[in-house]
């Protein structure tokens, strides 16, 4: 890894979480081994169906979660054991957008009070500087006419001016690294694309970097510099958005862009079958040995290490160099 460059690094990611069992504690891993990079003023988007970890991992890297094993570092400083005051501060680094717009404000605060604690909290902003911050924030996002906004609370405004609202009360602590988990899924179609706009706009004038959480394989490649796809805690590949999306080597990722609305592809995905990965402790082989057309007992066995393919482009599977594209 280039350490002059590079913002955020994670180094075998494991998160555990408990389950009832009939006797000795059992655990489910969501997350397993995962490595990964951001680079200063990147956006790295991770890509799955639901339930492959994508959520969990950013909830790390934010620290709403405790990582179970692995190292966590932001900006070069480890973030695993942070507390306290060192937790504090470390919000000012790294902020989340969370899905639901709605169920991350609160209902009771006027707008401009949700921008105000922050500013005030981390920033020391006090008296008239603080109103012209929440102005500023309020414009910068979007919102307005802003002293019209400002007053008004959250069931006020539209899906798609809450979730600005959402993104200017995380640019209130002037943060380095943003997670962004699934922020356009509950908007309307109409509006996605503002904000996605809206986002890349702030990447640009703030040299901000995200982990931009999406199972949307069309915005990823129009958000994302890279593209992670991640099935069953584990990495399946990884390069650049418009190599992968051009030439996808895991079967995964080819269902995942077989699936995609406007896909030329020809895979029939009328007989894949729909069967969850085992997320249990101890499982072995590849998680997506059930579901893939391409299957040996090599899989089930072995997970395939994650090797540099192609320039740029890494890939875990057995069978990649003879799969040119599944049927």
């Amino acid at each position: 890894m280039d350490q002059s460059t590079s913002l955020v690094e994670v180094k075998d990611l494991v998160i555990k979480f408990p389950v009832r069992g009939d006797q000795k504690k059992k655990y489910i891993i969501p997350v397993d081994k995962v490595n990964l990079e951001i680079k200063k003023g990147e956006v790295l988007a991770l890509v799955g169906e639901s339930g492959s970890g994508k959520t969990t991992i950013g909830r790390a890297l934010v620290r709403l979660l405790r990582p179970t094993e692995g190292k966590v570092n932001v900006q070069g400083k480890a973030i695993n054991d942070l507390k306290g005051r060192e937790l504090k501060q470390y919000r000012r680094i790294a902020q989340m957008i969370f899905q639901d717009p709605f169920g991350s404000l609160n209902p009771v605060k006027s707008i401009e009070n949700h921008l105000k604690f922050p500013l005030k909290k981390h920033q020391g902003y006090k008296g008239k500087a603080l109103d012209q911050k929440v102005t500023d924030l309020l414009f910068q996002v979007g919102l307005t006419p802003v002293a019209e906004i400002r007053k008004k609370h959250p069931h006020e405004l539209s899906g798609g001016q809450q979730q600005r609202l959402a993104i200017a009360r995380a640019l209130a602590v002037n943060p380095k690294f943003i997670v962004a988990d699934e922020p356009t899924s509950m908007l309307d179609v109409s509006i996605r694309a503002g904000i996605l706009q809206l986002m890349n706009d702030l990447k640009r004038d703030l040299g901000l970097s995200y982990l931009y959480i999406t199972h949307d394989l069309a915005s990823a490649r129009y958000f994302g510099d890279r593209i992670m796809v991640l099935y069953g805690g584990k990495v399946m590949e990884i390069a650049e958005s418009k190599a992968l999306i051009k030439q996808p080597l895991n079967p995964y990722t080819q269902l995942l862009l077989a699936a995609t609305p406007g896909s030329e592809s020809k895979i029939d995905l009328t007989n894949v079958v729909n069967e969850p990965p085992d997320l249990s402790e101890g499982r072995k082989g590849c998680p997506f040995v059930n579901r893939c057309p391409l299957a040996t007992e090599l899989c089930r066995e072995t997970m395939p290490d994650l090797e540099e393919a192609m320039e740029h482009h890494f890939v875990a599977c057995h069978h990649y160099k003879e799969n040119k594209q599944i049927n």
